[in-house]
């Protein structure tokens, strides 16, 4: 076993067990702390561990192997081109801008977070600080997410070594990682994040392509800075 598979399934373990419990106790925190700067560190922390995990990834990994797919689907016996996935792209931008459009509309009448996002409140800037930082998250996490979940992760449980999955087995054991390392967004959320690793890996598989997962996906939590409004300031802005 070489040193870089060494590293590998240290990530690997760090993904699957170290991760969760850090994040079951940073939701704890940033649910109960007073500290006002606890939603900013979160995010740094969160930029930083992402960062960290990509350069090593980058380090020991080929970058076609990152970036392309062990297979597409017409390999896999999906008649489907990438000029045929430009529809459903569109329809998933559309779908995610129209609760933009309602949250717009409604204005200052309507609720700082709207009820899609109400169980994650407590993580969500409040201040225009809050919402440099989280835009840096977002655009950090659609990048390095995809590369470690899409690029590395189904690859290296798809084929080893030492785990070998199958290329099916891989795809859906790191759909679970994915979500159960969204568990400060519930039961619901781990789930719903789980079928949307699976969606991005087939926008992967059918694109033949990284780029595009990563660029959906910083788009949709960039969105958020849309949806959620700044907490009126009261004297000092903690932010």
């Amino acid at each position: 076993m070489t040193f870089s598979t060494v590293l590998q399934l240290l990530l690997v373990a760090f993904l699957v067990v170290v991760f969760p419990i850090w994040d079951r106790r940073e939701t704890r925190r940033l649910k109960t702390s007073p500290d006002p700067m606890v939603r900013v560190r979160s995010y740094q922390k969160t930029i930083a561990w992402q960062l960290a995990a990509s350069a090593l990834l980058l380090a020991t990994t080929p970058l076609r192997a990152l970036f392309t797919p062990p297979a597409t689907l017409r390999e896999m016996g999906i008649d489907v081109r990438p000029a045929q996935v430009l529809p459903v792209l569109a329809a998933v931008l559309v779908g995610a801008a129209v609760p933009v459009l309602l949250a717009r509309r409604k204005g200052a009448d309507g609720p700082r977070t709207p009820p899609q996002l109400a169980s994650i409140d407590f993580i969500l800037p409040r201040g225009r600080s809050e919402r440099a930082w989280f835009a840096a998250m977002c655009v950090a996490v659609g990048v390095c997410e995809e590369i470690i979940f899409r690029g590395w992760l189904v690859r290296f449980l798809a084929e080893g070594p030492p785990i070998a999955l199958g290329l099916s087995g891989g795809v859906i054991a790191a759909a679970v990682i994915f979500g159960i390392d969204h568990g400060y967004q519930g039961i619901f959320g781990i789930v719903a994040t789980g079928v949307l690793a699976v969606v991005f890996t087939a926008l992967f598989f059918a694109t033949g392509t990284l780029w595009i997962p990563m660029l959906i996906h910083a788009l949709l939590d960039l969105r958020i800075l849309l949806l959620v409004r700044d907490v009126p300031a009261t004297g000092i802005d903690p932010s």
